[in-house]
């Protein structure tokens, strides 16, 4: 008796075992949103979207990001950008923002085609990418693209793509408020 007893603690002691080394924890959750980070505020972007980054022959992928398609504009945030200095290590991190945004003007971009980017960067492995005199290539409604530029400070050239699957539509009134309106793509 006490021989089988022993054999069912052995083996329920093997299953949890087995059960607890063959589970693996789930990812946590992105919260977006303006948070600390090493001294300074970072900001984290949730979502669907998607980019690719080539610079000097290798491919950065990056993911889990959102997109906003103004009337005049689209905007790409990937990762967590950093407000400021910091003593951390900076996060992974992708931006793009091409047309006519609310405050910071430019040319509108208000349907598939070429146009100059206000702004392409990134982080990666610590590292920061600032990429200057980029075009970036709009197509499928704004909700992707290619991008073509020069990495600041070499004279290394970058390229890469974006894609969106879910992209917030703002509306600006002449008050400056907003409405964000989330559509699937």
């Amino acid at each position: 008796m006490r021989r089988a007893l022993s054999i069912v603690v052995l083996v329920a002691c093997c299953a949890v075992a087995a059960a607890s080394a063959g589970a693996v924890s789930a990812a946590p959750a992105c919260t977006a949103g303006v948070h600390p980070f090493g001294g300074a505020n970072a900001r984290t972007f949730c979502g669907p979207a998607k980019a690719t980054l080539v610079v000097g022959g290798r491919t950065i992928r990056f993911s889990g990001g959102s997109c906003e398609r103004g009337p005049q504009y689209v905007a790409v945030n990937i990762g967590t950008v950093v407000l400021g200095t910091t003593t951390k290590t900076k996060p992974e991190y992708f931006g793009l923002l091409v047309g006519k945004a609310p405050i910071v003007g430019g040319t509108p971009a208000a349907h598939d085609g070429s146009f100059k980017a206000q702004a392409v960067s990134a982080v990666h492995a610590g590292k920061g990418y600032a990429v200057i005199n980029a075009t970036v290539k709009l197509t499928n409604g704004r909700t992707r693209g290619a991008f073509t530029g020069t990495v600041f400070g070499t004279n290394g050239s970058v390229h890469g793509t974006f894609r969106c699957r879910s992209v917030a539509s703002a509306v600006f009134s002449n008050n400056r408020s907003s409405t964000i309106q989330l559509n699937r793509w």
